[in-house]
């Protein structure tokens, strides 16, 4: 059983609330649930929606068609009237002149008196969506006694007052659908009492991190990165914590940088202008070999580009930040799960190798709500490397006019770190090439002797690298193997039961860590595969690409998305379908665009 839900409407109107409640309200009742998010970069006016999807399966990411809208507004007919799924309905306020839509004549409209309603239930305006919400859940026959519950959890900081008025306006919505005869095609009961957590993208990255030991954030406000700060903020008193808001992102990373070299885990987050603004840092911290760890949520770019919808094509950027050459890892977790524990491991790579360590995200995964099982944090150990315990072991006496050797020339590449303040533990840590006490040096030997030494850590580090992991059959078993990284990883697991459906044998290859990468273990995964699909949310393939410099393999077809939004399952069963059609031939390169040209950002220029 699947059901989906839209609940659209103007900024401001609290669509992004009434969707987190509906996924709490469905996840409280057994099954799996998300709420995907798309809205333009405004504050007031544009449109905002949030799908909600439900399954007693086990569900990944966003599909195209709702069963259900619930429209706050007209505008919010006409953007989800065509995607509708056989036999289904939209919600909307009887306010609303619908008469110029066009609808297929299986899809029903349902006007409520929702501001009435409202008023009646003694609630205010802004409580449509409250009553919108009741109205849904009515339509489907789930018992109104779950949202109860929900709203009292969700509000009770307000007080008992505000808990009476949203419960009395969801029921008031409730009642009218039932008492009108108001019906979807897919009635949903609650299968089990089995408790999931609600977590999005960007705070399974913040917990991972606490966890994983970070005592210093830093950031300057840039979505989709910016619920890391709001989280960050509203734990920082519970796990001891200093977060700090900055004036701008040069300041925000020199901030976590001084934090680490002082001895705290340190951690800044930003998407990818903001990142464009961290790059010299980045630098030093490499020369200084001050351990550092940025969660990157990537955003369309370049420049300001579309700030509130996804991409991922900041991978090369990452990967090449700054100049000259130092050692540096990228990760990029695919669901929350892998958000929570890369970001831990993250911390763990920072400080053992004492390099830069980029955690990759995007808005899909960074901003979407998921259902997931609990964290399993037993699996997180706390991996300092060589910061010495002086305390146990105190350092010797430094003989008169030395400095101790910060930068000591080691066979693994990894010299022992102690903090400021340390008796007999002076030395130098600058932004400049130096010797072994970090003190300015321009040698010829030197300069090549301390690059080798920073060099020589990637040859440790592979050990810790995983390995791209192989989902389905053996790659000699089917017919053809996607392979993606990141996010992908939503998208392309809902759409491998799909294409079982219809006969075409398809297994799924995904990466986690994308920088450095293994040679022998990439090609091991790939090996025996017949055809190769890489899927990217970019224009230029860039992690192909990356494949390809780092260990020669070449994909047979590049399926490219980079409008905005994320892989739909469907549009990936739609193209491969074709590609099958056609034996596997025809143009490399497949890019994937919506059938329907909308823009959230000025409903005018579609006459609303």
């Amino acid at each position: 059983m699947e059901f989906v839900c839209k609940i659209a409407g103007q900024a401001g109107a609290g669509v992004m609330t009434t969707g987190r409640l509906m996924v709490k309200c469905f996840t409280r009742g057994g099954y799996h649930a998300i709420g995907y998010p798309e809205y333009p970069s405004l504050i007031r006016g544009g449109h905002n929606t949030v799908q909600v999807r439900i399954s007693d399966k086990p569900i990944h990411g966003p599909v195209q068609t709702p069963d259900v809208v619930i429209a706050l507004n007209k505008d919010a007919i006409f953007y989800h009237m065509n995607s509708m799924a056989p036999g289904g309905i939209i919600i909307y306020d009887h306010l609303i002149d619908a008469s110029k839509f066009k609808l297929r004549e299986d899809v029903r409209m349902h006007p409520l008196p929702l501001s009435k309603l409202t008023q009646e239930a003694g609630g205010t305006e802004q409580m449509k969506n409250t009553a919108a919400l009741g109205a849904a859940l009515a339509a489907v026959d789930y018992p109104f006694e779950v949202l109860v519950g929900i709203m009292k959890d969700e509000f009770k900081r307000k007080g008992e007052e505000v808990i009476k008025k949203n419960v009395d306006a969801a029921k008031a919505g409730y009642d009218h659908v039932k008492n009108n005869g108001i019906k979807s095609v897919k009635t949903i009961k609650p299968i089990s009492d089995k408790r999931s957590i609600i977590i999005t993208g960007n705070e399974a990255i913040t917990l991972g991190s606490i966890k994983g030991g970070v005592k210093f954030y830093s950031a300057y406000p840039m979505t989709p990165a910016s619920t890391i700060l709001h989280y960050m903020i509203e734990n920082e008193k519970a796990f001891h914590l200093v977060v700090k808001q900055t004036e701008d992102e040069i300041a925000a990373i020199n901030y976590a940088i001084g934090a680490s070299f002082a001895g705290a885990r340190s951690m800044v987050g930003t998407s990818g202008g903001g990142f464009a603004l961290m790059v010299e840092a980045l630098g030093m911290a490499a020369i200084s070999e001050t351990p550092i760890v940025i969660a990157l949520a990537q955003r369309v770019g370049p420049s300001t580009g579309m700030p509130t919808w996804t991409e991922q094509g900041d991978l090369r950027f990452a990967l090449h930040a700054s100049q000259g050459d130092f050692p540096r890892v990228v990760l990029a977790p695919g669901d929350v799960q892998e958000c929570f524990f890369l970001s831990a491991k993250a911390h763990n790579l920072a400080e053992k190798y004492q390099i830069p360590v980029i955690i990759m995200s995007d808005k899909n995964l960074s901003e979407s709500v998921f259902s997931t099982e609990k964290f399993d944090q037993a699996k997180v150990k706390i991996e300092r490397g060589k910061l010495l315990d002086t305390h146990k072991h105190p350092l010797p006496v430094l003989p008169p006019m030395t400095r101790w050797k910060r930068y000591t020339i080691t066979e693994d590449g990894v010299s022992d770190r102690v903090l400021p303040g340390t008796p007999n533990g002076v030395h130098v840590s600058t932004s400049y090439e130096h010797d072994e006490t970090g003190f300015s040096s321009e040698s010829f030997a030197m300069r090549t002797n301390q690059v080798q030494k920073r060099a020589r850590k990637l040859k440790l580090l592979m050990g810790e690298l995983e390995a791209p992991k192989v989902y389905g059959a053996r790659n000699d078993q089917v017919e053809v193997t996607l392979i993606g990284w990141g996010s992908l990883k939503l998208s392309v697991f809902d759409a491998l039961p799909l294409l079982e459906q219809k006969g075409i044998k398809v297994n799924f290859i995904h990466f986690t860590h994308l920088f450095p990468l293994d040679e022998e273990q990439v090609k091991k995964a790939l090996s025996g595969s017949k055809k190769t699909i890489m899927i990217e949310n970019n224009s230029t393939a860039q992690f192909a690409g990356v494949l390809r410099q780092y260990t020669g393999i070449e994909m047979d077809f590049h399926m490219l998305k980079y409008d905005g939004r994320p892989f739909f399952p469907e549009q990936i069963v739609e193209e491969i379908e074709k590609l099958k059609k056609a034996d596997y031939k025809g143009d490399k390169e497949i890019v994937v665009v919506e059938k329907e040209d909308l823009e959230y950002y000025h409903p005018q220029r579609h006459g609303l």
